[in-house]
């Protein structure tokens, strides 16, 4: 609970907001939280800078509304705020009242990220935080962005990159809709996230509802289990990320290669699936990674100096690129 003497100082800038005193209530709202930060009362200099930047972007003052907003996740670093649901959601909240197109959201997501990496649980972040951003993304149909996020989010996050994968395909009219469900799912295999890609997985087929051939295969998901009824897709994409879903269930390293083997012609025409398909192999069935041609002398002087060749440097497909998470 803030001080009286808070509270006083919270109405007379909200009033000289609500007056339109734009600027001078923004530059009063930064120097009052200076101030509290100096002595150390970061809850105080918390409360202000969160409700500062609520009413200034209320008034459509997105730049200095986002101003102290940024100041605010300053100040939960300074003061070692851990991550927990209440500074989270004054996070949440302030992310939604920026516009789609306002510059300095991009900032604030990021530096928001950094936040809950330094004093969260997560190396990659808050997961209930990437899932807020990837279903804003996918809602503004940035799906590859959206994708990036919900890969590492929560339980909701896997159902709802199942409906990212459906309205790219379509907003797209890409012949194969199962290639966008694949890359999710292979992704979330790749880090040994069965259960989200399962998720992920029977989303899609809800959405999508994709052609089947009318007919079924019957397929035994353990070795003494009797054999079940599966609809096989006209969608090639789809019938492998099937499979592959079925068959990292099993202890079996072998169907699994003779599997990739199978739709090989399929996989090399995607850039990074057969990278990707590689890390799904070792991370299930300890298969190891092929190694890349590479330059002789390089090898030689790894094996000499660093105890052995150098590891193929593992690869990670986006649906926007490869490499860093993209914010904004």
């Amino acid at each position: 609970m803030a001080h009286k003497g808070t509270e006083k100082t919270l109405q007379k800038l909200k009033d000289s907001v609500s007056s339109g005193n734009y600027y001078e209530a923004h530059q009063m709202y930064r120097t009052v939280a200076r101030r509290y930060n100096k002595q150390q009362k970061y809850t105080k200099s918390i409360h202000l800078l969160h409700d500062g930047a609520v009413s200034l972007m209320q008034h459509k003052q997105y730049a200095s509304g986002s101003d102290l907003a940024n100041y605010m996740l300053d100040t939960y670093n300074l003061g070692n705020i851990a991550v927990d649901e209440k500074t989270l959601d004054r996070v949440v909240e302030l992310l939604s009242l920026y516009p789609s197109d306002e510059p300095g959201r991009k900032t604030f997501i990021h530096n928001a990220f950094s936040w809950t990496q330094k004093h969260g649980e997560y190396r990659e972040g808050d997961p209930e935080l990437h899932d807020y951003v990837g279903t804003m993304f996918y809602h503004e149909q940035r799906y590859g962005l959206a994708e990036e996020h919900l890969l590492v989010g929560t339980d909701q996050s896997a159902v709802t990159l199942g409906k990212v994968a459906a309205s790219w395909a379509k907003s797209e009219d890409a012949s194969s809709s199962g290639l966008y469900i694949g890359r999710v799912v292979f992704q979330l295999l790749a880090m040994k996230n069965l259960h989200h890609a399962i998720l992920a997985y029977t989303q899609f087929i809800e959405t999508a509802k994709p052609e089947t051939t009318g007919t079924e295969a019957k397929v035994r998901r353990a070795p003494a289990e009797e054999p079940e009824s599966e609809p096989v897709y006209s969608d090639s994409w789809l019938n492998f990320t099937r499979l592959v879903l079925l068959t990292v269930q099993r202890d079996a390293s072998d169907l699994f290669q003779q599997l990739r083997e199978s739709y090989k012609p399929l996989s090399q025409e995607q850039k990074g699936f057969e990278e990707l398909l590689d890390d799904v192999g070792e991370v299930f069935f300890n298969i190891q990674r092929p190694r890349k041609q590479g330059n002789m002398l390089q090898d030689l002087m790894s094996s000499l100096f660093a105890g052995g060749p150098p590891q193929a440097q593992r690869q990670q497909i986006t649906g926007s690129r490869q490499g860093g998470m993209e914010l904004d």
